[in-house]
């Protein structure tokens, strides 16, 4: 069994019932070199592909989950009760002599 390093996907091709699709791999210098190629036969494709969009899924997933606690420290917990903010303070009524002082007497 061989192990392969995959920095990114090359050409995909479809050819004789074969899905072959080249990986590529950063070399020295960033160069790229093909690290190999897969090759799926075509009536197993789309479980392969399933398989790998299923399995990029589960990680994102992990990933968020990882990082969530690190953005949340200061948040309330999710079961915590909203506490309905203030409402804004009222003004005093205008006075006698700041409705004189208003109207220039």
């Amino acid at each position: 069994m061989s192990v392969i390093l995959v920095d990114r996907v090359g050409s995909v091709v479809f050819h004789n019932g074969i899905l072959r699709v080249d990986c590529i791999a950063s070399g020295p210098n960033n160069e790229e070199l093909l690290a190999g190629t897969l090759l799926i036969p075509a009536n197993q494709a789309a479980a392969v592909l399933q398989s790998l969009v299923g399995a990029a899924q589960e990680l994102d997933k992990r990933l968020r989950e990882q990082a969530r606690p690190a953005a949340t420290v200061d948040a309330p917990p999710a079961d915590a009760e909203a506490v309905p903010a203030p409402p804004p303070a009222a003004k005093p009524a205008a006075g006698a002599s700041q409705k004189k002082a208003l109207a220039g007497e």
